[in-house]
């Protein structure tokens, strides 16, 4: 049985890679979590704050499959109304610290616990974590398209 992350051979082209945009105010977490979802082969972006994603966005002209943001950010809801009127198909995924209450935004495909720390084990779960969601999304969206 292949793995499910083998690589495509010669022949096979690679599917396009989802454009995914981590917007936090924590550099580290940024970091680590963009490399999660390029080894996940994404291409990850990041930025700082809700005002920087969009500037980059604009001035880059680089779109979003999915963005995945901190709720608490300053400018966090009129980012995303923004971003859903370009694109309504964009997927959003809120990360919070397990000491913050849950707050579901109908806007959001997902909500995922902030990791307590960059260790070996969180980068696995983590990892797991965005291929599962990958997965989950590109069901609804072929889902969706089966409908049209």
């Amino acid at each position: 049985m292949p793995q499910q992350d083998a690589e495509p051979d010669e022949e096979t082209p690679w599917p396009a890679a989802p454009t995914v945009w981590i917007v936090d105010d924590d550099l580290g977490f940024v970091w680590w979590l963009g490399e999660i979802f390029t080894e996940a082969r994404c291409r990850a972006l990041p930025a700082f704050s809700c005002e920087d994603a969009l500037s980059l966005m604009k001035r880059l002209n680089i779109g979003a499959d999915l963005i995945v943001v901190n709720p608490q950010l300053p400018g966090v809801s009129a980012m995303l109304q923004t971003l859903n009127r370009a694109n309504h198909s964009l997927k959003i995924v809120t990360i919070q610290k397990s000491s913050e209450p849950h707050v579901i935004d109908e806007r959001s495909q997902a909500t995922l616990e902030r990791p307590s720390g960059f260790d070996p084990v969180s980068r696995t779960e983590w990892l797991k974590k965005v291929r599962r969601l990958l997965r989950q999304i590109e069901s609804a969206a072929s889902s969706r398209k089966g409908l049209k």
